[in-house]
């Protein structure tokens, strides 16, 4: 009797003890980010890109109309990318059902390609966003492809001094090939509609003297071009979101994602529309 009573509290603590172990590793599961997931597989597929011809699409702004952002996400994947990245608004306020509605969306339109996302201005909820989506300043380091991106947040309509020095900080590590992504576009001539002036000339300056080779932006529903000191700089908002006019904006109101080809050092950006 001692003895089975005894086997019996083994087998319970055992028992027990497997429970927990699960129960912490669900718990590791689901505290993984996109960015954490992404982060990984593009280390991964990188490992495999050619040095001298890979690609990477970007798009932004698909809050509000899932079979638009789906359309988007299918056409990037049919140009093999490294990567996708969003340039912000993934969705409406950013709730935690609306997180989990995207983040679902895409693991099931794109599984196994790593989508990185720009936060912003309608993804409300910073630690909601941090804790969901990733960090809101981040950089991309890919050595082997002589490969920089660095994204920041600006999605209140302001580059700050935090987002700024974090700029600073990562494109002083040169790379042959550096790219910026941020939320907003900056005030220009041609950008004068739903555009960011706080903190917009360090920017310009910045990115003139720091071998940036493109800037990327979403905010506004159409694609554009522009340039941006002496960097080229594109506007990529056309991923679901109701599309703008060209009386608010110059641009092409069209549904869209980019894709940027790098071959033997030159990055070339092409707009591919996108239909639903």
């Amino acid at each position: 009797m001692f003895h089975r009573r005894c086997a019996t509290g083994v087998c319970a603590g055992i028992i027990g003890l497997a429970v927990a172990v699960v129960f912490l590793l669900s718990q590791t599961v689901l505290a993984e980010t996109l960015f954490d997931r992404s982060l990984r597989q593009v280390t991964s597929r990188a490992a495999q890109s050619a040095p001298d011809d890979f690609s990477f699409v970007v798009l932004g702004d698909s809050r509000g109309d899932d079979k638009v952002f789906t359309a988007a996400l299918r056409r990037a994947s049919a140009f093999k990318p490294l990567f996708i990245l969003h340039g912000g608004d993934l969705s409406d306020n950013g709730t935690t059902k609306e997180l989990d509605h995207a983040l679902q969306l895409i693991e099931r339109t794109v599984p196994g390609l790593p989508v990185f996302v720009v936060k912003g201005n309608h993804e409300r909820d910073r630690a909601l966003f941090e804790e969901k989506v990733g960090p809101r300043n981040f950089s991309i380091d890919i050595a082997r492809l002589g490969f920089k991106l660095v994204a920041v947040d600006n999605s209140r309509n302001s580059l700050a001094k935090e987002e700024l020095a974090y700029l600073r900080r990562q494109l002083a590590l040169r790379s042959p090939l550096a790219f910026v992504a941020m939320h907003a576009p900056p005030g220009t001539e041609r950008w004068n509609w739903h555009t960011f002036s706080e903190g917009a000339p360090e920017l310009i300056r910045l990115l003139s003297g720091e071998g940036v080779t493109m800037a990327f932006f979403s905010h506004v529903h159409q694609f554009d071009r522009d340039t941006i000191g002496t960097v080229p700089a594109i506007i990529s908002g056309g991923g679901g979101a109701p599309l703008v006019g060209r009386e608010l904006f110059p641009g092409e109101p069209v549904y869209h994602i980019v894709v940027v080809r790098v071959r033997k050092g030159i990055a070339m950006a092409e707009m591919v529309p996108v239909q639903p």
